[in-house]
């Protein structure tokens, strides 16, 4: 645990000390390389995307997918799906160095992950939700009428108290707080995991992918920190996040070595 807390102060030293050049080798990657990665397992993980390849992914953000082929509704929802989330992935690099409430900074990447996919994208749910957990049993989430309550005591935690906490762990709170209250229709897991990526890379941190094959573990793990979660009234009280930032820590860590060696490629 010490040696990875070591490595990743070290990585910390070496982002936020980047000259001007290095850095937006850096940014290009995360948009080019890692945020086609990052796109095609977060819509996977959400069953938004059932249809293309990894490969279909890269091209459709190259711009050199054969869309004039597509004639399938839901085959051009899923490049829609595509598109949308890796626009909201390029938000988060415009916004990093401005001082945005963290509201505004979910509801507006909702609102890019929806855009002419969700009714109401950028805006909280009207309807109830719910979910099934992995033992059958349903689960509802936070009722409309209390998001906007909810989200304003994420705001107050983000604002006050996770500000004393590591960023990763600040980073996986952000995403819990998101997933429990479960604020918007739909692209709630989406959003919290743009969301806490928006968190690491602004604290000068690699941003995350959780992959498809890693699907069941990452449930598995919400599911343990929820055990004793009354979602509808206390979505915020939750219990222990200490595994799952570490394996979002670990995560990060992958990143930064696939991005150095994509750096020792091109220099």
């Amino acid at each position: 645990m010490l040696d990875r807390i070591f490595d990743l102060a070290k990585i910390n030293n070496t982002i936020a000390h980047f000259s001007k050049k290095i850095r937006d080798i850096y940014y290009n990657y995360l948009i080019n390389e890692f945020g086609v990665s990052f796109t095609y397992h977060s819509n996977r993980i959400e069953g938004v995307n059932t249809t293309l390849t990894l490969n279909d992914t890269k091209k459709i953000l190259n711009n050199t997918y054969d869309f004039k082929g597509v004639v399938d509704k839901e085959k051009q929802r899923e490049i829609n799906e595509t598109m949308n989330h890796q626009e909201a992935f390029k938000y988060i690099f415009e916004i990093i160095k401005q001082d945005i409430d963290i509201l505004d900074v979910i509801t507006t990447i909702h609102k890019i992950v929806g855009n002419n996919i969700i009714i109401g994208a950028g805006s909280y749910k009207r309807r109830e939700n719910y979910m099934l957990l992995s033992d059958g049993r349903e689960i509802d989430f936070t009722k409309p009428e209390k998001v906007s309550q909810e989200m304003l005591k994420l705001r107050d935690l983000y604002m006050g108290d996770w500000q004393k906490l590591t960023v990763y762990d600040r980073a996986v709170n952000l995403h819990m707080a998101i997933v429990n209250i479960h604020p918007f229709s739909d692209g709630n897991g989406r959003v919290a995991r743009l969301v806490m990526n928006y968190e690491l890379i602004k604290n000068n941190y690699p941003p995350v992918t959780i992959v498809e094959s890693q699907k069941l573990s990452y449930y598995a793990l919400l599911e343990e920190i929820n055990i004793n979660t009354d979602y509808e009234n206390e979505p915020l009280n939750y219990g222990n996040i200490d595994l799952f930032s570490e394996t979002i820590q670990q995560l990060s860590i992958v990143t930064f070595k696939n991005m150095q060696q994509f750096l020792h490629n091109i220099l």
